[in-house]
């Protein structure tokens, strides 16, 4: 049987407005009364949506269950790359990682740092910004462009791509979304053609040593990858690598702030860490990923037919109580490894996210940054959400600081 069951009032609906603005609520009432639930209203087929910890955990876990080949969004959709499964999915996740081990994302340190302190500079003088326009938006841009390699200047196309994209995963037709892909795609597409003409003039000496660089000179298993194959982990890279960090940095700030916390951490430093773990905790800036079961499954009593598309709500899973200690309180005594160990915000298993350290990198330096320079902000009004009903996190934050700001240390 398929299975309707209540979220914040009446039947949940992850598309009302009530849930898209507030969706702790609906999460709650989920875990406590409809671990499985069926959402009719969403296309041909609608979805299923896992919301306890351990089946979220048991969910991403088991690939061979819960497939990704029909994509990781609530539309049916080859998308390739990682979002497939192995064999496939190993041979991209080995290529992908060796752009985001410890020894390189270290490396980016300094020059995070310097790029994050130069955006602070362009608006510490104001007393008001908005922190998403100002910061939290073109620090991420600006590193994930670095790392593939292609202008910075290009950025506000970068985020306007990306921002189409996600957009376009509330909507039921695969053509919306299409159209945003198929920009990005075309602005790739052009760059490593390029490339592969100066690589076949030139030899690969003469080509950037970058991301784009090494997928583009790349085996696979004796031949060159093709665009088919790149361009769906290029796209991966720009949106995941932008979209995620601005919502990290910008819900740690936004709570923070909210919350009556940012004294605390701009007067103890050492509690930065927690503060961005406990952020990606309570505020994960994916709310949950789908799969389709390659199998029927029944699950707490209800039948998931075969070849269903189900959500495992990552936001539900880390504010369940019987895995966490109070877990709706955004709290900064909790300790770091097990934060780090058991929330679900990164993914789980072979899925885990190859940039999580350089998001953490980012988010570290951000708050550190933020909390030297101007340690008087204030909330300036209310966030506006981003628009999207898998993602989680401000599309606008105002803030306003009446100290005057510090110089660089």
């Amino acid at each position: 049987m398929r299975s309707s069951g209540s979220g914040a009032s009446g039947e949940y609906d992850p598309f009302s407005p009530e849930v898209l603005e507030a969706p702790a609520a609906a999460h709650r009432a989920l875990r406590d009364k409809c671990p499985v639930h069926y959402h009719a209203g969403f296309g041909d087929n609608g979805f299923y949506t896992l919301s306890r910890h351990a089946d979220v955990t048991a969910f991403f876990d088991d690939w061979g269950l819960w497939s990704s080949e029909w994509g990781q969004g609530p539309i049916y959709l080859r998308e390739g790359g990682l979002k497939s499964d192995p064999p496939e999915h190993t041979v991209y996740r080995k290529l992908v990682t060796s752009a985001f081990t410890a020894r390189r994302t270290a490396a980016l340190e300094d020059w995070i740092t310097a790029t994050a302190g130069g955006l602070i500079d362009g608006f510490a003088a104001d007393g008001r910004a908005d922190l998403c326009e100002a910061f939290a938006i073109p620090l991420p841009v600006q590193v994930i462009a670095k790392i593939l390699g292609v202008p910075s200047s290009d950025q506000a196309d970068f985020k306007e791509w990306s921002d189409q994209f996600m957009a376009g995963q509330n909507a039921a037709d695969p053509a919306v979304q299409g159209a945003a892909r198929a920009k990005i795609d075309g602005y790739f597409a052009g760059i490593l053609a390029r490339r592969r003409e100066v690589l076949a003039a030139d030899g690969a000496e003469a080509l950037p040593d970058d991301l784009l660089t090494a997928l583009l000179t790349a085996d696979n298993d004796g031949r060159p990858f093709t665009d088919d194959e790149l361009l769906p982990l290029i796209l991966l890279i720009l949106v995941g690598g932008n979209e995620t960090t601005t919502s990290l940095i910008a819900n740690a700030v936004w709570r923070l702030l909210d919350l009556g916390l940012w004294e605390d951490v701009t007067s103890r430093p050492e509690l930065v860490d927690v503060a961005v773990e406990e952020s990606l905790r309570y505020d994960p800036p994916v709310l949950g990923l789908y799969r389709t079961n390659t199998r029927p499954v029944v699950l707490h009593g209800v039948e998931i037919p075969e070849n269903s598309k189900v959500q495992g709500l990552y936001a539900s899973a880390n504010r369940d109580p019987e895995a966490w200690d109070d877990p709706d309180t955004f709290r900064l005594d909790r300790d770091l490894n097990d934060l780090r160990r058991r929330h679900l915000s990164f993914g789980v298993g072979q899925y885990f996210c190859p940039g999580a350290a350089l998001a953490r990198l980012e988010a570290r330096i951000a708050l550190r940054l933020l909390g030297e320079r101007l340690p008087d902000l204030h909330l300036d009004g209310d966030p506006r959400r981003a628009d999207s009903f898998m993602m989680w996190g401000p599309s606008a934050l105002p803030l306003t600081w009446s100290a005057p700001p510090q110089s660089p240390r």
